[in-house]
Protein backbone atom coordinates (compact mmCIF):
# COMPACT_ATOMS: atom_id res chain seq x y z
CA UNK A 1 0.00 0.00 0.00
CA UNK A 2 1.09 3.75 -0.93
CA UNK A 3 1.25 5.80 2.05
CA UNK A 4 -0.52 8.72 2.24
CA UNK A 5 2.57 10.83 3.32
CA UNK A 6 4.48 10.08 -0.22
CA UNK A 7 4.42 13.30 -2.55
CA UNK A 8 2.68 12.49 -5.66
CA UNK A 9 4.13 14.03 -8.98
CA UNK A 10 2.59 14.25 -12.03
CA UNK A 11 4.63 13.91 -14.98
CA UNK A 12 3.29 14.89 -18.47
CA UNK A 13 3.70 12.74 -21.07
CA UNK A 14 5.87 13.35 -24.74
CA UNK A 15 4.80 12.80 -27.96
CA UNK A 16 5.97 10.88 -30.99
CA UNK A 17 4.74 9.24 -34.16
CA UNK A 18 5.51 6.14 -34.37
CA UNK A 19 8.55 5.21 -37.57
CA UNK A 20 6.47 1.83 -38.67
CA UNK A 21 3.07 3.65 -39.75
CA UNK A 22 4.18 7.62 -40.34
CA UNK A 23 0.70 8.21 -39.01
CA UNK A 24 -0.01 6.60 -35.72
CA UNK A 25 0.53 9.02 -32.67
CA UNK A 26 1.44 8.43 -29.42
CA UNK A 27 1.97 10.21 -25.68
CA UNK A 28 4.93 8.46 -23.78
CA UNK A 29 6.89 8.70 -20.99
CA UNK A 30 10.37 7.72 -20.58
CA UNK A 31 11.26 5.16 -17.10
CA UNK A 32 14.06 7.46 -16.75
CA UNK A 33 11.77 10.12 -15.26
CA UNK A 34 9.97 7.79 -13.52
CA UNK A 35 12.57 5.65 -11.46
CA UNK A 36 13.87 9.15 -10.80
CA UNK A 37 10.98 9.91 -9.08
CA UNK A 38 10.40 6.87 -7.24
CA UNK A 39 13.87 5.97 -6.16
CA UNK A 40 14.00 9.27 -4.46
CA UNK A 41 10.66 9.08 -2.96
CA UNK A 42 8.14 10.35 -4.72
CA UNK A 43 5.23 8.40 -6.60
CA UNK A 44 5.04 8.79 -10.11
CA UNK A 45 1.86 9.90 -11.78
CA UNK A 46 1.72 9.79 -15.53
CA UNK A 47 -0.73 12.82 -17.14
CA UNK A 48 -1.90 12.59 -20.99
CA UNK A 49 -1.47 15.10 -22.88
CA UNK A 50 -5.63 17.14 -22.93
CA UNK A 51 -6.90 19.92 -23.34
CA UNK A 52 -9.71 20.54 -21.85
CA UNK A 53 -9.02 22.61 -18.36
CA UNK A 54 -11.82 20.37 -16.53
CA UNK A 55 -9.59 17.37 -16.77
CA UNK A 56 -6.48 19.03 -16.90
CA UNK A 57 -7.61 20.40 -12.67
CA UNK A 58 -8.66 16.93 -11.93
CA UNK A 59 -4.92 15.55 -13.22
CA UNK A 60 -3.62 18.84 -10.96
CA UNK A 61 -5.87 17.57 -8.44
CA UNK A 62 -4.13 14.61 -7.54
CA UNK A 63 -0.68 15.64 -7.60
CA UNK A 64 1.49 17.58 -5.14
CA UNK A 65 4.30 18.58 -7.87
CA UNK A 66 4.51 18.73 -11.39
CA UNK A 67 7.55 17.02 -13.74
CA UNK A 68 7.90 18.65 -17.26
CA UNK A 69 10.08 16.37 -18.81
CA UNK A 70 12.16 16.84 -21.97
CA UNK A 71 11.54 16.19 -25.45
CA UNK A 72 10.54 17.57 -28.84
CA UNK A 73 10.87 21.63 -29.44
CA UNK A 74 8.32 24.08 -28.45
CA UNK A 75 6.45 25.64 -31.42
CA UNK A 76 7.53 29.08 -31.89
CA UNK A 77 4.27 30.67 -32.40
CA UNK A 78 3.94 30.65 -28.41
CA UNK A 79 6.96 33.40 -28.43
CA UNK A 80 5.67 35.50 -31.44
CA UNK A 81 8.36 34.17 -33.95
CA UNK A 82 8.29 32.66 -36.92
CA UNK A 83 9.79 28.90 -37.02
CA UNK A 84 13.20 28.79 -37.86
CA UNK A 85 14.71 26.83 -40.91
CA UNK A 86 16.83 24.70 -38.33
CA UNK A 87 13.24 24.13 -36.29
CA UNK A 88 12.91 20.50 -34.91
CA UNK A 89 10.10 18.82 -34.48
CA UNK A 90 6.79 20.67 -32.89
CA UNK A 91 3.16 19.63 -31.62
CA UNK A 92 1.48 22.01 -31.08
CA UNK A 93 -1.70 20.04 -29.38
CA UNK A 94 1.16 18.84 -26.57
CA UNK A 95 2.72 22.49 -26.01
CA UNK A 96 -1.06 23.69 -25.35
CA UNK A 97 -2.13 21.17 -23.05
CA UNK A 98 1.43 21.68 -20.89
CA UNK A 99 0.53 25.83 -20.70
CA UNK A 100 -2.72 25.01 -19.77
CA UNK A 101 -1.85 22.60 -16.94
CA UNK A 102 0.86 25.36 -15.74
CA UNK A 103 -1.63 27.96 -15.61
CA UNK A 104 -3.58 25.91 -13.03
CA UNK A 105 -0.60 25.05 -11.55
CA UNK A 106 0.76 28.29 -11.28
CA UNK A 107 -2.17 29.45 -9.52
CA UNK A 108 -2.08 27.14 -6.41
CA UNK A 109 1.41 27.81 -6.35
CA UNK A 110 2.28 24.08 -6.85
CA UNK A 111 5.88 22.96 -7.10
CA UNK A 112 7.02 22.84 -10.96
CA UNK A 113 10.38 20.81 -12.05
CA UNK A 114 11.36 21.13 -15.87
CA UNK A 115 13.74 19.14 -17.34
CA UNK A 116 15.18 20.14 -20.81
CA UNK A 117 12.55 20.94 -22.73
CA UNK A 118 10.13 21.18 -19.38
CA UNK A 119 12.54 24.20 -18.88
CA UNK A 120 11.66 26.00 -22.03
CA UNK A 121 8.14 25.28 -21.35
CA UNK A 122 8.41 26.66 -18.01
CA UNK A 123 10.29 30.01 -19.18
CA UNK A 124 7.45 30.44 -22.27
CA UNK A 125 4.69 29.44 -20.39
CA UNK A 126 5.75 32.69 -18.32
CA UNK A 127 6.26 34.72 -21.50
CA UNK A 128 10.03 34.27 -22.35
CA UNK A 129 11.48 33.43 -25.46
CA UNK A 130 13.66 30.40 -27.01
CA UNK A 131 16.62 30.33 -29.19
CA UNK A 132 15.13 27.94 -31.81
CA UNK A 133 18.76 27.08 -32.29
CA UNK A 134 21.98 27.78 -30.87
CA UNK A 135 24.23 26.79 -33.80
CA UNK A 136 23.14 29.33 -35.76
CA UNK A 137 20.56 31.41 -33.78
CA UNK A 138 22.81 32.11 -30.48
CA UNK A 139 25.26 34.54 -32.06
CA UNK A 140 28.40 33.58 -30.71
CA UNK A 141 30.54 30.94 -30.71
CA UNK A 142 28.68 28.44 -29.04
CA UNK A 143 29.63 24.96 -26.95
CA UNK A 144 28.82 21.47 -28.18
CA UNK A 145 25.34 21.25 -26.88
CA UNK A 146 24.42 17.59 -27.89
CA UNK A 147 26.40 15.42 -26.75
CA UNK A 148 27.42 12.24 -28.47
CA UNK A 149 28.87 10.81 -25.29
CA UNK A 150 26.88 8.29 -22.56
CA UNK A 151 24.07 10.03 -21.18
CA UNK A 152 25.41 9.88 -17.78
CA UNK A 153 28.74 11.89 -18.78
CA UNK A 154 29.42 15.06 -17.65
CA UNK A 155 30.63 16.62 -20.53
CA UNK A 156 30.65 20.51 -19.65
CA UNK A 157 30.35 22.40 -16.30
CA UNK A 158 27.58 25.32 -15.16
CA UNK A 159 28.42 27.71 -13.10
CA UNK A 160 25.79 28.38 -10.20
CA UNK A 161 24.18 31.72 -8.97
CA UNK A 162 25.03 32.05 -5.51
CA UNK A 163 21.69 32.96 -2.87
CA UNK A 164 19.69 30.81 -5.52
CA UNK A 165 17.86 27.43 -5.15
CA UNK A 166 19.59 25.76 -7.20
CA UNK A 167 23.46 27.08 -4.75
CA UNK A 168 21.17 25.61 -2.41
CA UNK A 169 20.56 23.02 -3.79
CA UNK A 170 23.95 21.21 -4.78
CA UNK A 171 26.14 24.12 -1.82
CA UNK A 172 28.75 24.73 -4.76
CA UNK A 173 29.35 26.95 -7.34
CA UNK A 174 30.38 24.56 -9.90
CA UNK A 175 28.91 21.49 -11.06
CA UNK A 176 29.14 18.82 -14.26
CA UNK A 177 26.19 18.72 -16.71
CA UNK A 178 25.27 16.54 -19.84
CA UNK A 179 24.16 18.06 -22.57
CA UNK A 180 21.41 17.06 -24.92
CA UNK A 181 19.76 19.94 -26.49
CA UNK A 182 19.92 22.71 -29.94
CA UNK A 183 17.14 24.77 -28.19
CA UNK A 184 17.97 27.14 -24.86
CA UNK A 185 16.21 30.16 -23.32
CA UNK A 186 16.68 33.46 -24.84
CA UNK A 187 14.37 36.18 -23.09
CA UNK A 188 13.65 34.47 -19.80
CA UNK A 189 9.89 34.49 -18.43
CA UNK A 190 8.28 36.62 -15.81
CA UNK A 191 9.77 36.29 -12.40
CA UNK A 192 12.08 33.64 -13.06
CA UNK A 193 16.16 34.70 -12.52
CA UNK A 194 18.94 32.58 -14.43
CA UNK A 195 20.00 30.55 -11.51
CA UNK A 196 23.22 28.49 -13.56
CA UNK A 197 24.67 29.29 -17.21
CA UNK A 198 27.22 27.02 -19.22
CA UNK A 199 30.49 28.75 -20.21
CA UNK A 200 29.64 30.01 -23.31
CA UNK A 201 26.58 32.28 -21.66
CA UNK A 202 24.00 29.88 -22.76
CA UNK A 203 21.35 29.50 -19.80
CA UNK A 204 21.04 25.90 -18.14
CA UNK A 205 18.70 26.79 -15.02
CA UNK A 206 16.29 29.07 -14.35
CA UNK A 207 14.17 29.12 -11.29
CA UNK A 208 11.03 31.25 -9.59
CA UNK A 209 11.83 34.44 -7.35
CA UNK A 210 9.04 32.35 -4.34
CA UNK A 211 11.02 29.02 -4.81
CA UNK A 212 7.84 27.32 -6.20
CA UNK A 213 9.29 27.05 -10.06
CA UNK A 214 12.82 25.09 -10.96
CA UNK A 215 13.93 24.29 -14.19
CA UNK A 216 17.38 22.99 -15.68
CA UNK A 217 18.52 22.52 -19.04
CA UNK A 218 20.63 19.21 -18.27
CA UNK A 219 19.12 15.60 -18.09
CA UNK A 220 19.64 14.68 -13.92
CA UNK A 221 17.76 11.68 -13.98
CA UNK A 222 20.35 10.16 -16.75
CA UNK A 223 23.09 11.08 -13.96
CA UNK A 224 21.66 9.81 -10.87
CA UNK A 225 23.63 5.85 -10.86
CA UNK A 226 26.83 7.76 -11.81
CA UNK A 227 26.68 11.32 -9.75
CA UNK A 228 25.47 11.28 -6.57
CA UNK A 229 25.11 14.68 -6.30
CA UNK A 230 22.14 14.70 -9.04
CA UNK A 231 20.11 12.86 -6.52
CA UNK A 232 20.54 16.07 -4.46
CA UNK A 233 17.63 17.82 -6.96
CA UNK A 234 15.37 15.54 -6.92
CA UNK A 235 15.81 15.10 -3.50
CA UNK A 236 15.03 18.80 -2.59
CA UNK A 237 12.26 18.87 -5.11
CA UNK A 238 10.34 15.84 -3.90
CA UNK A 239 11.05 16.37 -0.15
CA UNK A 240 11.22 19.88 0.11
CA UNK A 241 9.09 21.66 -2.59
CA UNK A 242 6.78 18.90 -3.41
CA UNK A 243 6.27 17.34 0.63
CA UNK A 244 5.96 21.24 1.94
CA UNK A 245 3.24 21.82 -0.49
CA UNK A 246 1.24 18.30 0.05
CA UNK A 247 1.44 19.18 4.25
CA UNK A 248 0.25 23.09 3.30
CA UNK A 249 -3.17 21.54 1.64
Amino acid sequence: MISNSIPIIGILGNYSVLSDTNSTERFFLNKSYMEAVRLHGGMPLPLPCLDDVEHLRVCVDMCDAILLPGGIDVDPKFYDENPHQNLGTVQTEMDESAFKLLEIAFSRKMPVFGICRGEQVLNVALGGSLYQDIPSTYGKEAMMHQQKAHTSLALHTIKIEKDTMLFDIFGEEIVGVNTFHHQAVKTLGKDLIASAVAPDGIIEAVESKDRTILGVQWHPELMIHKHANMKKIFEYFIHTMAAGYKQSK
